[in-house]
């Protein structure tokens, strides 16, 4: 290949090689962590109607306008609308004419029937009302709601009101939650738990996803060992390939783990071959969408990924990148598979995933954001220069002072793990340029799920 690409020409060569895959219909009990393939539009206004915000009564705000608390109005109710329940008849309309108060000075004697006013004072105009409960679609006619404390119990259909209402008040309005024909999530969204929220409050059973990416991961070494099995001279224990695995499922890809090749490149091809697209009537596992391999991608005596793609028929785009860690990093193409060799250091593995096959996984996916959050932070601490090269350094995020601070993890050497491992941002520094010093601001890429 070529001189080495900078980080931003290599991410485009990556992502216009990435294309999302087909389209399925999943019931919503398999919806949660899918991508959606298709907007989700409302098929109906929700609430159909005025929809009670409390516990209390119904009424017109109209026939509360001359309550006072030395003037109280007298109501009367009669049934009781719970939620669920469609009023079965109109509010009944309100009395004729001006109504009476109860007069001033007099308090509301216990011993007065529904219907009998004050002693010397007449009968007051009773109003009606209905009893209803939080969530119940009001009847036709009212408009309003009262609280049942902000109420005075009078008999046993009766209460008293010392305050007026507005037209609103305590009423959820027609709509409120969506509009029929409103889109409530757009296509490439992720169906996390707010998402899947608003998939249940639009009675979908069912919802059309993008299928999940097939993704194959394979480490290479003759030194590599996986966890648990014993250790001899020379041997270390894999890391990067139970990462950059779990990395990949929890970004909704499905994921094979090919576990450890030797470094033999009869064994290697094999393996890939494996993943990409069988020969016509060939059975076995389909195609992968997205392949990893971790190590073998330098120019040593036992580095065979190259020579590996070539025999495999796949097209190079890359072999290098002006970035650091993880300036070996390859990408290369097979008919519709995306093929990457990622560095077999821990973390420069760790991070070419992240910045650079992470994005075409996305994209893969379906998602509509192909990026990380990015956090301005004060640096807290040195970085040394990237040589011309884009840099990528683990730091961990503090955000509880007046300004977010990415302080850089230290004190190993920075391509190990399992410390760098333990970072939650990325610190980017351009590739031209002085390194920034402790205090200046710097654009961190947060590495939240």
């Amino acid at each position: 290949m070529g001189e080495a690409l900078s980080y931003e020409a290599a991410l485009r060569r990556v992502l216009d090689s990435a294309a999302p895959g087909p389209a399925e219909t999943v019931p919503f009990s398999a919806a949660a962590g899918r991508v959606l393939a298709e907007p989700l539009v409302a098929d109906r206004t929700d609430p159909p109607a005025l929809k009670s915000a409390m516990d209390g009564f119904a009424l017109r705000a109209a026939d509360t306008a001359s309550a006072a608390p030395e003037r109280p109005l007298r109501f009367r109710f009669r049934g009781v609308v719970a939620a669920g329940q469609v009023p079965a008849e109109p509010l009944p309309p309100s009395p004729d004419g001006v109504p009476e108060h109860w007069a001033p000075g007099h308090g509301v004697p216990e011993h007065c029937a529904p219907g009998h006013g004050v002693p010397g004072h007449g009968t007051p105009a009773e109003f009606p009302a209905v009893r209803i409960m939080t969530g119940a679609l009001l009847p036709s006619g009212a408009d309003a709601v009262v609280k049942q404390e902000d109420t005075q119990p009078f008999g046993a259909d009766g209460f008293l009101l010392r305050k007026p209402l507005r037209a609103g008040d305590h009423v959820i309005p027609p709509g409120a939650r969506m509009e029929r024909g409103e889109t409530l999530l757009e296509a490439g969204a992720v169906l996390g738990p707010q998402a899947i929220g608003i998939l249940a409050a639009a009675h979908r059973g069912q919802v059309r996803v993008y299928r999940r990416p097939e993704v194959a991961v394979l480490a290479i070494g003759d030194e590599l060992v996986a966890p648990g099995q014993p250790l001899a001279p020379g041997k270390f224990p894999v890391t990067n390939l139970h990462v950059v695995a779990d990395l990949a499922r929890r970004y909704g890809a499905t994921v094979r783990s090919l576990g450890i090749a030797p470094d033999d490149p009869e064994r290697i091809f094999r393996v890939l071959q494996s993943c990409l697209a069988p020969a016509a009537g060939a059975h076995g596992p389909p195609r992968c969408d997205l392949i990893l391999t971790l190590g073998g991608t330098l120019r040593g005596d036992f580095d065979f990924v190259h020579a590996v793609l070539e025999r495999a028929g796949a097209t190079l785009h890359f072999d290098r990148v002006r970035m650091t860690p993880a300036g070996s990093t390859m990408f290369a193409t097979h008919g519709d598979s995306l093929l990457f060799g990622l560095p077999g250091t821990p973390v420069a593995a760790w991070v070419a995933f992240e910045v650079l096959a992470r994005p075409a996984l996305a994209k893969l996916a379906g998602r509509s954001e192909l990026g990380r959050p990015q956090v301005a932070a004060r640096l807290e601490g040195a970085l040394e220069s990237t040589g011309g090269r884009a840099g990528f350094v683990p730091c961990r995020l503090e955000f509880g002072r007046p300004a977010p601070v990415a302080r850089p993890i230290v004190g190993r050497h920075p391509h190990e793990a399992p410390a760098s491992l333990r970072a939650d941002g990325l610190i980017r520094c351009a590739e031209t340029g002085a390194p920034p010093q402790s205090g200046d601001w710097v654009i961190v890429e947060w590495l939240a799920d």
